[in-house]
């Protein structure tokens, strides 16, 4: 075989690898986004829209309403208005842009400012308790397992925000097994604390 076959051998080969781990990767990040991953649903959501930008995914609006701030901040900068949820989304105060300018660059959150932060929910601050979540869903460095554990916690705290993402889970089935019976009663005891989009989702979903 002559030097420039090998080199053309070499090239094609190099792109069959290519293509072939893109579409093992795409199918990888589909698994864990419809396992409940918010950053996995994101991160699909960009590759779903990146081949029509006037289509609007999903997995960008389940990890919105799961409290994925960079989901969020990028659905406000597209026309949702035949989107309900989207939009209500929208004109949602979630300081997403805060969060963002705050952790946006921070890949963990330091232990120092997690130990706080976990003494704060120990001490029964249901903010501090739902921010151990938040960390985890926009992947900061916080395991499942023990974001897991705060959610629950500020739920029973009749946190109004974590009633909603504990009710998201149990409606899609992430972490726990589907409930919906369960779920429904979560996500209104949210809208009753005054979750306004909790409001919105039950009377979506009940249409």
């Amino acid at each position: 075989m002559s030097i420039k076959c090998t080199t053309l051998f070499q090239k094609f080969t190099f792109l069959c690898l290519l293509v072939i781990s893109s579409y093992v990767f795409g199918n990888e990040l589909e698994k864990i986004a419809r396992d409940g991953s918010p950053n996995a649903q994101y991160e699909f959501a960009l590759k779903e829209m990146s081949a029509d930008t006037n289509f609007i995914s999903d997995w960008l609006v389940i990890a919105s309403l799961q409290g994925h701030k960079k989901a969020s901040h990028y659905l406000r900068k597209l026309p949702t208005e035949k989107n309900i949820i989207a939009n209500a989304i929208k004109s949602l105060n979630t300081q997403d842009q805060s969060f963002l300018q705050k952790y946006g660059s921070i890949d963990k959150i330091p232990k120092r400012e997690l130990n706080t932060i976990r003494k704060l929910g120990n001490d029964g601050d249901i903010n501090a308790q739902f921010k151990m979540w938040t960390f985890y869903v926009n992947n900061k460095g916080v395991s499942k397992a023990e974001a897991w554990t705060w959610l629950k916690q500020a739920a029973g705290n009749n946190h109004p925000e974590a009633n909603f993402s504990l009710g998201l889970l149990y409606y899609y089935g992430y972490i726990v097994p589907e409930e919906r019976k369960r779920a429904i009663a979560l996500i209104t005891k949210s809208s009753e604390l005054g979750f306004k989009l909790a409001a919105l989702f039950i009377e979506i979903i009940k249409t």
